[in-house]
């Protein structure tokens, strides 16, 4: 068995950009998806339909946020493309040992229009990372080690949506709501530490202190994703590069491995991973009052 699969779609950009560069906003979006993604219609297709499931302008979004900033971050991109193709077999090796990890994953490298530095996903029936360079060089994960704990936060993913599969807790699954998205993100993040590398820093490289900043900020970002669930549901502003708390992004990221590394006491990593929505909201709920409250997750009775 292969222990991945790799599509490198980045040499098919920079030939497309040399004429997408010189061509007005309007027009580099459209030939983004007709010349540079056309012998990948499904990873394009994959992109647009996360922005029509939020109800958001994709082309809108292009123009203003990812093309005009794609010349400027050329060649850290070229580093990170580089660094992850080094730590493909590196995440894949540690996974394997720790998590038994048993199938071959599918790798693709590619430029997109915003939706992530690493999405995990299916292409096609097959397990899949999309690995987005245009947000990895936006948040400054230039590093080698960043590009590994990259990949392994996202091979976690994988990872956690197989064993839910193979326990039937698949069907039971809720991707939607702000409790499922701490979850399944917390596990993950989890999973970087347990598999021993350096975690991503999660900011960019002007904020080097975001897990301190984090752990002294533990109680008030608890508040406040506890009010954001209760006034309107959203917690984007928590997971997603392009919003921020006081300047610090994705910090429902470290929230998120608080929580699971606290449950952690009581069960293992393997019986977390298929736990019902129900019962992940309502643990999730009571962990994040404790921390609110200035408490670590775990003081005062199990819900």
């Amino acid at each position: 068995m292969p222990s991945y699969d790799l599509v490198d779609t980045f040499p098919a950009f920079l030939r497309s950009w040399r004429e997408l560069r010189t061509m007005p906003p309007d027009r580099q979006v459209e030939a983004w998806r007709r010349d540079y993604l056309r012998p990948w219609p499904d990873l394009a297709r994959v992109q647009i339909q996360t922005y029509r499931d939020a109800r958001q302008d994709w082309r809108a979004v292009a123009r203003r946020r990812v093309f005009p900033a794609l010349d400027a971050r050329l060649p850290a991109m070229h580093r990170i493309r580089a660094n992850l193709r080094t730590a493909f077999p590196v995440a894949v090796a540690r996974c394997r040992a720790k998590f038994a990890l048993d199938f071959p994953p599918q790798f693709v490298i590619h430029v997109g229009i915003g939706t992530g530095a690493g999405w995990a996903t299916e292409l096609r029936g097959r397990p899949t990372v999309l690995f987005g360079l245009e947000n990895a060089a936006e948040l400054g994960w230039t590093s080698p080690a960043a590009a590994t704990a990259l990949v392994e936060h996202e091979l976690s993913h994988l990872i956690h949506d197989q064993w839910r599969r193979r326990a039937r807790a698949d069907r039971l699954r809720d991707p939607a709501g702000p409790w499922w998205r701490l979850y399944v993100e917390g596990f993950a993040t989890r999973c970087e530490a347990v598999l021993g590398g350096e975690s991503l820093p999660r900011s960019p490289s002007s904020h080097p202190s975001w897990s301190a900043w984090c752990r002294r900020n533990r109680a008030r970002l608890a508040a406040r994703f506890l009010s954001a669930t209760r006034r309107h549901g959203s917690v984007d502003r928590f997971f997603g590069s392009w919003w921020n708390i006081d300047g610090y992004v994705e910090t429902g990221y470290f929230l998120g491995a608080a929580v699971v590394e606290d449950w952690e006491r009581g069960a293992s990593l393997r019986e977390i991973s298929t736990w019902s929505p129900a019962r992940v909201r309502s643990r999730a709920r009571a962990s994040m009052v404790r921390l609110a409250a200035g408490n670590r997750p775990g003081r005062g009775p199990s819900p």
